[in-house]
């Protein structure tokens, strides 16, 4: 956990006590799971949610051609590129009437199957981009309405404080050969290229304002800022200084970001719900370094600077339906799309690697099984 997300979680230390004061109440409406549901409303106090899910897109779950149009919109990618594999872990406790706490991990593999590359004779390649991304954070419910709606379906307006951060394994490239515009470099042993120290981290705020609009559907709105800091670069393996100047490149990227987002969730039978959410985010504010700063011309695109993606905004859309097996336990399916892939959902993406194809939309599909631990109050 970075000290970011630690601070964070300091932060409600003293607003726990403060309310700790405060008179025991149901903190969401019945049938309500915290879980990828942007609302205003706090997990019940001395209540643990539990939630794990598999997420994936192949070419059987591409619906919307994504993968396709990844493949054809970057040039260099063919196969499987656009494979997604991964899980998800989100923890969500009530501490208090009206402060709840919660942790996310999701871990993904991206394939990335490069084509061809006239440049260099290839031995050996990785397939796919590995990352962890983690959160940690608070909710605040400061304001209350409404308060004798049935199934406490209540107008609420919340503080939602979060760090993050997420990092990927190296992507290597083992080569026998480089070739520039005059001269050619064989290597007696195969020598070792990587797209390296993949990571960023930083935080977001948001004001949630949730109401009922009918006694089985709740409508929320939010709006919120954010800063990150992410970091990428290139090296090799190779003992001459002098041709491996040309690959020890690093690159450091400074966002903020704007946030406005809408959701409905609405209750089909007392089992059956369904969600539906949207987000936009915009990139106020984006700053990036490169070190050193002129790249040389003839190295592959994912080598270089020119591979770093310009898109300063992101529309993000989910939907699922989840059915309750039994009081405690929820099955959800869901979908998640991307006009512009993770641009502002994971920061260090904008490297040269697979920031060539940042531009592009993309989504995937998840299952999700959740557990509720009811305490005591």
């Amino acid at each position: 956990m970075t000290d970011k997300m630690k601070f964070v979680f300091l932060l409600s230390l003293p607003a726990a006590l403060l309310l700790e004061i405060t008179p025991t109440m149901a903190d969401t409406p019945l049938g309500w799971i915290n879980t990828s549901n942007p609302a205003a409303y706090t997990t019940t106090k001395g209540e643990l949610e539990i939630s794990a899910a598999a997420i994936a897109v192949n070419d059987s779950l591409d619906i919307f051609n994504y993968r396709d149009d990844l493949i054809a919109a970057s040039g260099s990618l063919e196969g499987d590129s656009g494979d997604l594999s991964g899980s998800r872990l989100e923890l969500n406790y009530g501490i208090a009437t009206d402060l709840s706490v919660f942790y996310r991990r999701q871990q993904q593999s991206l394939t990335l199957d490069l084509g061809e590359i006239s440049s260099v004779d290839v031995r050996d390649i990785d397939k796919s981009l590995d990352t962890v991304a983690e959160s940690a954070g608070i909710k605040w419910t400061f304001y209350r309405a409404n308060l004798l709606n049935p199934d406490n379906r209540q107008t609420a307006a919340s503080l939602e404080l979060t760090g993050f951060s997420s990092e990927s394994n190296d992507f290597d490239v083992v080569l026998d050969e480089i070739r520039f515009d005059d001269v050619t470099i064989i290597f007696g042993v195969p020598q070792t290229f990587s797209v390296s120290n993949m990571k960023d981290e930083g935080w977001k705020a948001k004001l949630i304002y949730s109401w009922p609009l009918t006694e089985s559907a709740i409508g929320s709105v939010w709006t919120g800022y954010g800063e990150s800091s992410a970091a990428s670069g290139t090296s090799t393996d190779l003992q001459s200084a002098t041709i491996s100047q040309f690959f020890e490149q690093s690159f450091e990227l400074e966002e903020s970001y704007l946030y406005f987002g809408a959701g409905l969730n609405t209750q089909i039978t007392p089992r059956l719900s369904a969600s539906l959410n949207y987000e936009y985010i915009s990139l106020s504010d984006s700053k990036l370094n490169r070190f050193p700063p002129t790249p040389v011309s003839e190295l592959p695109s994912f080598f270089t600077s020119s591979g770093q993606s310009n898109v300063d905004d992101n529309h993000t859309f989910k939907a699922s339906l989840a059915y309750w097996l039994t009081p405690s336990i929820n099955l959800s399916v869901s979908g998640q799309l991307y006009s512009n892939q993770f641009v502002g959902v994971l920061p260090h993406y904008n490297n040269p690697l697979s920031g060539s194809f940042s531009d592009t939309p993309y989504g995937f599909a998840g299952i999700e099984l959740s557990y509720k631990i009811s305490g005591t109050p």
